[in-house]
């Protein structure tokens, strides 16, 4: 049997940015746990508290924020991550200055971080930026940019706002942010690329944009990461990431949608029917249950158990490819045919039933107001100040709600905007539409 224990002595350095950067993994409380305490108690991470995972501004308690998803993407992501690094031990790839539980904790702090650079809105405000920066009305503003620059605003992304809010902005700003240890940091990443890399391969999705390339870089490189002609693999470990991920909210969003009055539990049950016979349910059990919500916290937790079984033996199959070199789907493309077609039907749902819900459509309009508010004055504010033109009060008093400690006179336009970018995508849902109402004229003091 072929070992790959040099491969991941690299992958595993324990490096972080910095001068005194790599350290002596203390088994009791190693760097991947120092990573996960590091987000769980910054303002970032709080703040997905207030932002939208699927349904904005719900007044139910029951309903999903980012905040709770992520808490529940990183508990499934750290037993995945764990059983991983048992079986890496059973093969003899572990490195000896690890654990097998450390391959959990690695996987814990990713799944926290993976959904940190979203916008308020969710999914809509993603679309919101890119349209504001591709609206014709706009382009004064965005005819400086060099091509490259245009494109990380035109295809803004959570996953490349994340990098940047980790890397850059929480904690240590432009000094290496939380400065988490390099395997933790590359195992977010499911895009290794930029946004101009993603264009011409015809996609959005991307993971840095060309502020942090060097940084991006320098962590990919000395993980063992970059191949020929300066593509990057992914880290092994953020397959698992990516899998805790889709494990979680599929059934996560039927059970918000459920709460909500979307979707009934029997139909949830009817989209469960590819993995019902899978799942071993103790039907005495479920009858007994008093409410529908019971049911299906109970089949939840039922058919994460069934999915995570499944990504870990599609993890064992796909291993050697992944060492190997080679570009593998999302885990979840290789999972069992009854786990491939239940994914199907729940995707279908959400496309079909939950996004185009009345409710969620109209808010969803809605954020793209706030964001137009929110844009059509900073970005102008921001764009004069670094021009060195004279402000408006308007613009001196929209630049002192960023933090005049942060925007420099020195920074091109490219730099200033991404400050914008960073004040407005780390706002809360509630915050930003209070601002846009401010701005508008109709606001109060919060």
């Amino acid at each position: 049997m072929r070992t790959y224990q040099n491969i991941w002595e690299k992958l595993l350095s324990p490096k972080r940015y910095g001068k005194n950067c790599v350290q002596e993994i203390n088994k009791a409380r190693s760097p991947f746990i120092v990573d996960h305490d590091r987000i769980i108690f910054s303002d970032s991470f709080r703040r997905l508290a207030g932002k939208t995972q699927v349904h904005p501004l719900t007044t139910n308690d029951h309903v999903h924020t980012r905040l709770a998803h992520s808490l529940e993407v990183a508990s499934v992501g750290r037993g995945l991550g764990t059983q991983y690094g048992y079986f890496l031990a059973e093969r003899g790839d572990l490195p000896c200055f690890t654990e097998p539980y450390h391959i959990g904790e690695i996987v814990q702090s990713a799944c926290l971080a993976h959904d940190i650079g979203n916008p308020p809105f969710g999914h809509a405000g993603e679309y919101a930026v890119q349209d504001w920066f591709c609206a014709v009305q706009n382009e004064k503003y965005v005819s400086c940019l060099t091509h490259g620059e245009l494109l990380d605003f035109q295809c803004f992304d959570g996953n490349a706002q994340g990098f940047r809010v980790i890397n850059a902005v929480e904690n240590e700003r432009e000094q290496g942010g939380f400065r988490l240890s390099y395997p933790t940091v590359a195992s977010v990443v499911k895009y290794p690329c930029s946004s101009y890399e993603a264009k011409e391969k015809k996609s959005k999705k991307f993971n840095y944009y060309q502020s942090e390339a060097d940084l991006f870089a320098e962590i990919f490189t000395e993980l063992g990461l970059l191949k020929e002609g300066h593509v990057f693999l992914r880290h092994p470990l953020s397959y698992l990431m990516e899998a805790a991920d889709d494990i979680c909210y599929r059934i996560i969003d039927m059970e918000d949608a459920r709460e909500l009055g979307i979707l009934r539990y029997e139909e949830i049950c009817e989209v469960l029917t590819p993995v019902w016979d899978l799942l071993n349910i103790d039907k005495e059990r479920l009858r007994s249950m008093h409410s529908d919500r019971a049911r299906m916290s109970y089949l939840r937790s039922l058919v994460i158990k069934v999915l995570v079984e499944d990504i870990f033996r599609v993890g064992k199959e796909r291993y050697a490819a992944l060492m190997q070199g080679e570009f593998l789907n999302p885990y979840m493309d290789y999972a069992s045919e009854p786990v491939r077609e239940y994914m199907k039907n729940a995707k279908t749902c959400f496309n079909e039933i939950i996004l185009k819900h009345p409710q969620k459509t109209s808010l969803e309009i809605g954020s793209y107001s706030v964001y137009k508010q929110l844009l059509d004055v900073l970005v102008p504010a921001v764009h004069n100040f670094v021009g060195g033109k004279d402000l408006s009060y308007r613009e001196t008093r929209a630049i002192s709600l960023m933090g005049n400690h942060i925007l420099k006179k020195k920074y091109t336009a490219y730099q200033a905007y991404l400050i914008v970018i960073d004040f407005i995508t780390g706002m809360t849902d509630a915050y930003a539409t209070f601002i846009a109402n401010q701005f508008a004229g109709g606001g109060r003091m919060h």
